[in-house]
């Protein structure tokens, strides 16, 4: 990655541009006050059915062994597996047949069915294995005749057999605190005869955009009014981790957002308002927040975009104010105000993962000290390498609407050239740890 040249006659902080706030917080302070400031919510109890992708509050230990007993793994007949050593298909050993045994039940008179020399019992896959036998022969190699059966194929001790305890062992750890929780490890607890699981509380969040021009969508417009996209953006992506949201829509009038803010966040575990979050005179969302008492953290941000992205505690409860633009509004909710909310709920890091590419074509920032972030679309060629291209449409909607990942420029980067290994953050598959992707963090 190309390092830029140091930024000469610039105080930190200040963006470079006439008429710039002086002080801005550097985006990895702001991450990082996020972090120091949002604890998990208590922990409760849910059964397995409900706990996808939710985060363990505490250890989980397996119950039992699975399998409980040695079982087959074929349809065939348990044996001894010596006394088939000898067998070939010119030559089969015959043995005699003791019974049957089938998966998940022994009828009766099976508990004392044993695998005598010379004997052999017709088991199905999943079914326990008698005493005495310590191979299964499968049917391909078997032939029934009369009572007797005849094999064509020596077993080595163990083959065909699942012996207790090979996946789970009671008492086994399947989880700690903090691990999120996947189909497969709810399956693999399951297994273990885990019913309910201890988890972090998900948080609920009320989601409020403010101002005259802004109406709910199916309302009819008004000259100079437009829909509450924000919201429905917001909202979705809370859905996507499993967070519950109510949204609102309040104009411009300081007596109703004293009166209606505390409302909204009384029955939350989180406020998130969108627009007035620059701080004008005709913002008043922070004007109320400050007579409401609140503890401001941080507000304006070297983050391009959503610089004016604010955060504080009301109540001990976490708030932030997004700015109204749509590009600003989406960018400081992922990078800053969608960590914290998850952070409720447990999880620690980034939201998304975070793959290496490279760039198809140069990305140029505006200045080196902030954090600047292009959306992109990404694909794999036939090489197999991910290459990544800044997503440059005439409408900002449409950039948002398409983005597959997000291309970081950190602070003290200022050009990144066509060729350059970047870690991108993947947009198209929110939610998804796998192997080998690692959280971006500046």
């Amino acid at each position: 990655m190309q390092q830029p040249p140091p930024v000469k006659n610039k105080p930190p902080g200040r963006s470079g541009r006439p008429g710039a706030h002086p002080v801005l917080t550097g985006f990895g302070e702001a991450l990082d006050l996020v972090r120091r400031h949002i604890r998990a919510l208590p922990a409760e109890r849910v059964p397995l059915e409900r706990a996808l992708q939710r985060t363990l509050a505490g250890p989980v230990s397996a119950r039992v062994n699975s399998p409980t007993h040695d079982v087959s793994l074929k349809d065939g007949f348990a044996v001894r597996a010596c006394d088939t050593s000898a067998a070939g298909a010119e030559n089969p050993v015959t043995l005699r047949v003791g019974g049957s045994r089938f998966a998940g039940r022994l009828a009766e008179g099976e508990d004392g069915m044993e695998v005598a020399p010379g004997r052999a019992v017709r088991v199905t896959s999943g079914a326990v294995l008698p005493p005495g036998a310590d191979a299964v022969v499968g049917n391909e190699y078997c032939e029934e005749a009369g009572s007797g059966v005849r094999v064509t194929d020596p077993a080595t001790p163990g083959l065909n057999v699942l012996t207790q305890g090979t996946d789970i062992r009671a008492g086994q750890v399947l989880g700690r605190a903090g691990d999120v929780l996947t189909p497969g490890r709810l399956g693999w607890m399951a297994a273990a005869g885990v019913e309910e699981v201890p988890v972090f509380r998900l948080p609920r969040v009320a989601l409020v955009a403010t101002g005259d021009e802004v109406v709910a969508p199916g309302v009819p417009l008004k000259p100079g009014q437009l829909y509450a996209s924000n919201l429905c953006t917001l909202a979705a992506w809370l859905g996507v981790f499993g967070v519950a949201s109510a949204t609102s829509v309040l104009p411009d009038r300081r007596e109703v957002l004293l009166r209606e803010l505390p409302s909204l966040l009384g029955a939350a575990d989180a406020l998130l308002t969108s627009g007035g979050a620059w701080g004008s005179e005709r913002d008043l969302v922070l004007q109320v927040l400050d007579e409401l008492g609140w503890r401001k953290v941080f507000h304006r941000v070297r983050l391009g975009p959503g610089k004016a992205v604010g955060f504080g505690l009301l109540d001990g409860k976490p708030v932030f104010c997004l700015p109204g633009g749509p590009p600003s509004n989406e960018m400081a909710f992922l990078q800053l105000a969608l960590p914290g909310v998850l952070r409720m709920s447990g999880r620690q890091g980034s939201p998304f993962p975070a793959v290496e590419a490279r760039l198809t074509q140069p990305v140029t920032g505006r200045e080196a000290d902030w954090t600047q972030i292009r959306r992109g679309r990404i694909e794999q060629d036939a090489e197999g390498i991910l290459r990544v291209t800044p997503y440059r449409p005439a409408s900002r909607l449409q950039s948002m609407a398409l983005a597959e990942c997000l291309i970081p420029l950190p602070e003290g980067v200022e050009r990144l050239e066509a060729g350059d290994k970047v870690r991108v953050q993947i947009l198209s598959h929110p939610g998804a740890f796998g192997a080998g992707c690692g959280p971006w963090d500046p």
